[in-house]
């Protein structure tokens, strides 16, 4: 019980003085992270890609949990048909948000059902509490087995670049903004293996969490998504029952 009401106590304090910057130039950035306090029930994040209305909206349900053995956030990744296609762990520490867990589900049709793949988790920080603006790059390195012969491993680093705003729902928040530098090394110990690269951007609003992202892909072409609303899960389930009877 005592633990239970320390754990309170951290969450309840997370993101104050987010304002600050230590004596060293490191500025506190973990209020601009998801809101932790505020998504015990659970909370849906659209996201709609900017520029390119062939593309569906995606959706990530994001959910806090505040347990004996810690402080954690989950996020489940759903696509346009409601299934869904990743499943996220992480867990508060004292400088981040640490991926604890890591599934892919991938649509197989001779079992009609989706196929879980649990990824290795080799190098997990998902979000730095504090950042410098000269030098400190982010890892972020996981791998999946994808079959006996295949594998698909991926190592992003996050470097801050800048404050920045955000304007949500007609209100202006406070905003940084990460540089992302991507790559994939896809091994086939048949066939060979590839290794593309991506670069990119991530933008996280304070109360808010992640609000805005792009991947520059091959050929000058590039996904581009941000945020477009916040709900329940209820919600996004009523938006599916209608969009089945419309089809």
């Amino acid at each position: 019980m005592i633990r239970y009401f320390k754990n309170i106590l951290i969450l309840l304090l997370v993101g104050l003085f987010a304002w600050q910057c230590t004596e060293d130039g490191r500025k506190d950035i973990r209020n601009y992270y998801f809101p932790l306090k505020n998504l015990t029930d659970g909370l849906v994040y659209e996201y709609t890609p900017v520029g390119n209305d062939s593309i569906t909206p995606i959706y990530w349900y994001y959910r806090s949990f505040i347990e004996d053995e810690g402080i954690f956030l989950t996020g489940t990744y759903y696509e346009y048909q409601l299934e869904p296609l990743q499943f996220v762990r992480e867990e508060l520490v004292k400088n981040g948000m640490l991926l604890e867990d890591i599934k892919l589900y991938q649509p197989d049709s001779s079992l009609e059902q989706s196929v879980k793949i649990d990824g290795e988790i080799i190098s997990g920080t998902v979000f730095p509490f504090e950042v410098k603006k000269e030098g400190g790059i982010f890892l972020y390195k996981v791998k999946f087995p994808l079959s006996e012969t295949q594998s698909a491993t991926i190592i992003k680093n996050r470097r801050y670049l800048n404050d920045t705003t955000f304007t949500f729902e007609g209100q202006t928040y406070d905003a940084v903004e990460f540089e992302v530098r991507e790559l994939v090394e896809y091994d086939d110990t048949v066939a060979g293996g590839i290794e593309p690269e991506f670069s990119g951007s991530e933008i996280y609003a304070e109360g808010l969490g992640l609000v805005y992202y792009k991947k520059e892909l091959a050929e000058g072409s590039h996904l581009e998504y941000r945020l477009k609303a916040r709900y329940p899960m209820t919600e996004l389930e009523e938006k599916f029952r209608i969009r089945q009877q419309l089809d």
